[in-house]
């Protein structure tokens, strides 16, 4: 595999779980930022749930977010709705939003190598992503990003060794507004989905670059 491909280029191949869905060795950290990696939130009421097909039914409050969610304006340059009770955790490989149980996550990850499209950088990712135990690869194609600009999207299981599960995750990669490119990825239980979906699908809704 390239070591160009995302979240492959901090860490090396052998490293390359974070972004592409691999548990890691140890639950991600459950703290607050802190002042060096702080975030703004803006609370919302409590969430409501969501339908079979992954879409929200849920409404937007004042936020902008919907309920069981809050928006985050993060210090890495971009803002999107993040799930109640999330904590924040920043890796050489992105930023991850981690429930507290640890067994679902959402990674947030800028892509900087020139040249590389969203559809070839989750080509190359499932095929880091086969090794996994009962890797399967659900779906792979072309999606419109959240600013309408070109994207690709990657859903994927597998076997969970750390978690004793099957994971199931949907990762999307797109240019932003201001020409930068990223990569969200949210991961969880298999037997859980579409919340994944759900999740992701409010993600990139809400997704915006910022300086």
């Amino acid at each position: 595999m390239a070591a160009a491909v995302v979240g492959v280029l901090a860490i090396g191949a052998g490293g390359a779980y974070l972004l592409w869905g691999r548990t890691p060795a140890r639950p991600p950290a459950a703290h607050p930022p802190t002042s060096s990696a702080s975030v703004t939130t803006t609370p919302t009421a409590p969430a409501t749930g969501g339908t079979a097909s992954g879409t929200p039914t849920v409404s937007p409050t004042a936020s902008g977010a919907p309920g069981g969610y809050h928006v985050v304006h993060d210090v890495k340059g971009f803002t999107l709705a993040v799930p109640d009770g999330w904590q924040r955790d920043e890796r050489p490989t992105g930023v991850f939003y981690t429930s507290a149980d640890s067994r679902n996550l959402l990674q947030i990850f800028q892509i900087t190598e020139s040249g590389l499209t969203p559809q070839r950088a989750l080509e190359q990712a499932s095929q880091g992503l086969a090794g996994n135990p009962g890797y399967q690869q659900i779906s792979l194609g072309p999606v419109p990003g959240p600013s309408g600009s070109s994207g690709a999207q990657l859903v994927y299981a597998y076997d969970s060794d750390r978690l004793g599960i099957r994971v199931q995750a949907v990762d999307t990669a797109f240019a932003a507004a201001d020409g930068r490119q990223f990569a969200v990825l949210v991961l969880g239980p298999a037997a859980d989905w579409p919340r994944q979906q759900e999740t992701e699908h409010l993600a990139l809704q809400s997704f915006s670059p910022t300086s």
